[in-house]
């Protein structure tokens, strides 16, 4: 049937059923995006069935959506591709119904990831990567012409996602950096959307060493949201120790004063004190429901990005403090940013506008370009996170971590 997700397989449990669970089995070890050994799996796993493309997702362990972690045939574009829930686009519902599925998307598109819709992929398959009874994943592969899969075929996918599922099991990829990842990763907090708002985020990491940037969603007291999004100086271990305890301190901060600068300025005096020469940026906003009104201190940060319902795409124009470790002393101030319904605000580090490209570094003012032609209030902050990574980062390789954190003010709120 064109344009519908079609089952192809012999049962590997009952039709429509949930996964068991929405983390990872203890016994599976982390991995990192892009790991050689993962994408040699999917090199000969494509050639073998003879498709373009393959691709594999994992069952993020807090989020309970399904994370790219590694691709084959979309170049380095693969790594802005959207997180995918369980039920919803062709990854989702492989792992919904624990079912090998095929799609010809000829007649009518179930596809959801931007990357995957924008290419010249016709006939998916895909299959269900299962940790005893618990589905930890999906695995695909796509062809650039209609086609019908018959019973082999679907018995090789399976086989290469049970190599996948046995290799995590085994820590066969490369757990040195996953190990580092797993750790910053278990900072950034699982998001969700708050009445009157709503958030996606994303975080590359670097083609070399860890860094230390973060993004933070709280609810704080009397229905206050504190919105974080800050970078470490500095790359390795130490720079996502030091996040990491920046994190926990300003959470503890923002509990107990409302005023941005405030808070921002006890993060600072902290930073200095325990973390001499040490610095940081950081770009701190709370706000209440319904969100009419942002209010904010930047430590150095860039300033956001917002996109208004007519069309228009700016930077905000603010006047950023001395970013922290430099000064304790140092005066901070609170600014306040209207937020109309439906407008959206895009916060990002560093890495997202320092992009080596080939043929050498594009000023900042071209990269901010980028980012403004991906970015739309039209689009839900998933989405939103996708195309701005897209058009900003594309097949380049990244030398330094983004993280990427959009929020979108609901027209009812």
């Amino acid at each position: 049937m064109l344009g519908q997700v079609v089952d192809v397989t012999s049962p590997l449990g009952p039709p429509g059923a949930q996964p068991s669970g929405s983390r990872f089995s203890s016994r599976l070890r982390p991995v990192a995006d892009g790991d050689p050994a993962l994408r040699a799996v999917l090199e000969r796993t494509r050639a073998q069935l003879g498709s373009q493309t393959a691709t594999v997702l994992l069952l993020d362990e807090t989020s309970g959506k399904l994370h790219p972690v590694a691709a084959v045939g979309f170049g380095r574009r693969w790594r802005t591709a959207s997180l995918v829930s369980i039920g919803q686009g062709f990854a989702g519902r492989v792992a919904s119904t624990r079912r090998p599925l095929s799609v010809d998307r000829t007649g009518g598109d179930p596809v959801v990831n931007p990357v995957l819709r924008a290419s010249p992929v016709v006939s998916l398959l895909g299959v269900p990567l299962l940790d005893g009874d618990r589905v930890v994943g999906v695995l695909h592969v796509g062809f650039h012409d209609r086609r019908a899969f018959d019973a082999g075929e679907v018995a090789q996918l399976e086989e290469a996602g049970a190599e996948l599922v046995r290799a995590l099991a085994a820590g066969a990829f490369h757990e040195a950096q996953a190990a580092a990842l797993a750790l910053q990763r278990s900072l950034l907090p699982t998001l969700h959307d708050v009445d009157g708002l709503e958030l996606a985020a994303r975080y590359l990491p670097a083609d070399g060493e860890l860094g230390g940037d973060w993004y933070d969603v709280m609810e704080l007291p009397d229905d206050r949201v504190g919105i974080v999004m800050g970078d470490v100086m500095g790359h390795g271990l130490h720079a996502a120790v030091v996040m990491g305890r920046l994190r926990s301190a300003l959470r503890a901060y923002a509990l107990d004063d409302e005023d941005p600068a405030v808070v921002l300025h006890r993060l600072d005096r902290m930073l200095c004190h325990f973390e001499a020469g040490t610095t940081a940026t950081v770009l701190y906003v709370v706000a209440r429901p319904p969100f009419t009104e942002l209010r904010f201190s930047c430590a150095g940060h860039l300033a956001p990005v917002r996109a208004r319902t007519d069309g228009h795409v700016r930077r905000v124009d603010l006047e950023p403090d001395v970013l922290l470790g430099m000064d304790p002393t140092a005066p901070r101030s609170s600014s306040t940013l209207a937020l109309a319904p439906g407008e959206s605000l895009a916060m990002f580090t560093d890495g997202l506008v320092e992009m080596r490209r080939t043929g050498g570094v594009d000023p900042y003012w071209e990269q901010l370009e980028r980012i403004e032609r991906g970015f739309s209030a039209a689009d839900h902050p998933e989405l939103a996170c996708s195309r701005i990574l897209t058009e900003a980062v594309g097949d380049e390789t990244t030398d330094d971590d983004i993280a990427l954190l959009v929020m979108r003010r609901t027209a009812a709120g």
